[in-house]
């Protein structure tokens, strides 16, 4: 599909043009308003080449750069594209208004109109928004489109945050928390006479290197089996026991989010040391990620990695998760990563 043209109550956005390119320089050429940004727009050298660039973006998939014309005059610039700043290809958008009409209303305006398109009529999984850390205006907006800020990221303009929108999803009549079966792995919920098992499998030094925080506190497994277990979340998530012709081989889970906003869906995996390097936490974490993918039909699911924990890591990319920025997540230094509906891989 070709791009479209927009009509909302003030603007029209419409499709960037060749003959448009004094317009775009003139709206970048105060240096107050284009600081925040990754190059110096107030020069016009660097607004032309980002102009050229912008105008290449226009595709065939109904994407592209859009101009926010008020009554004849071009007062911003808003774009849907292919991140080149953020791994995937994940669609980003980007607006930005002209000083003399900031403040009034017109980059929301635009921009409901054109993450209602992403997500309705382009059917994006998600759309993504870097905006820099100090861009307080533009930090209030996305927040008020519904946007979640989910990790630092470093950008040459400084450090950015990373925003998330993701779209709506139906949860009426998900089943109860299921048992997944892999070709060697029976994936049941978590039960109380699971406890022993899991206090041997937590018991390994080796394992727990990466959770300093819970380690500290007396009894710590213990509280962590009773959280578990009495996870009253949404339907079809919860916690797992991973079984291996009757033994207990590790655990998982897929819930909301106890440290990133908008109780988005967090997996996670452990496995006994004494059962690693044959697979099997690859072979539980596809069942789990496809579950929510693709049974519970989630927009994404997150995933955060310990920063020293190479491992995980590994395995999270090779699963498709992408790995979208940092953060201080469980008291440590944390990746942030996501896998969406139509980046997974086995």
């Amino acid at each position: 599909m070709s791009q479209p043209t927009f009509e909302t109550n003030r603007l029209t956005l419409r499709p960037m043009r060749a003959d448009d390119r004094d317009a775009v320089v003139k709206i970048f050429a105060d240096p107050a308003s284009s600081k925040y940004l990754t190059r110096d727009m107030s020069d016009p050298v660097n607004a032309a080449t980002s102009f050229e660039r912008w105008l290449g973006w226009g595709s065939p998939n109904g994407m592209g750069t859009w101009l926010l014309d008020l009554n004849g005059l071009v007062i911003g610039v808003g774009r849907f594209t292919p991140s080149d700043r953020l791994p995937g290809k994940v669609i980003e958008v980007g607006w930005f208004i002209a000083r003399t009409h900031a403040g009034q209303g017109y980059a929301g305006e635009a921009l409901r109109t054109l993450l209602d398109y992403g997500i309705r009529t382009l059917g994006l999984p998600a759309i993504w928004a870097l905006i820099h850390k100090h861009n307080e205006p533009s930090i209030r907006l996305a927040k008020s489109l519904g946007f979640l800020d989910i990790a630092d990221h470093y950008q040459l303009a400084g450090p950015a945050r990373i925003h998330v929108l993701l779209p709506p999803v139906e949860t009426n009549g998900l089943a109860a928390q299921p048992t997944l079966r892999t070709e060697r792995l029976v994936i049941r919920p978590l039960r109380e006479d699971d406890r022993r098992d899991v206090r041997d499998i937590f018991s390994d030094p080796e394992l727990t290197r990466f959770l300093r925080k819970d380690v500290q506190e007396p009894g710590w497994v213990d509280k962590m089996i009773d959280r578990r277990l009495a996870y009253d979340g949404p339907t079809g998530m919860g916690h797992w026991a991973f079984v291996e012709d009757d033994i207990l081989v590790g655990i998982g889970h897929l819930r909301p989010s106890w440290e990133l906003p908008g109780d988005v869906a967090e997996i996670g995996w452990y496995l006994g040391t004494a059962h690693q390097g044959r697979g099997l936490a690859t072979e539980a974490a596809i069942a789990i990620r496809d579950h929510g993918l693709h049974t519970l039909r989630l927009a994404a699911v997150w995933a955060l990695v310990h920063r020293d924990n190479d491992a995980s890591q590994r395995l999270a990319t090779r699963l498709g998760f992408l790995d979208v920025g940092t953060g201080v997540h469980y008291d440590d230094p944390h990746r942030v990563y996501a896998v969406l509906p139509r980046t997974t891989v086995r």
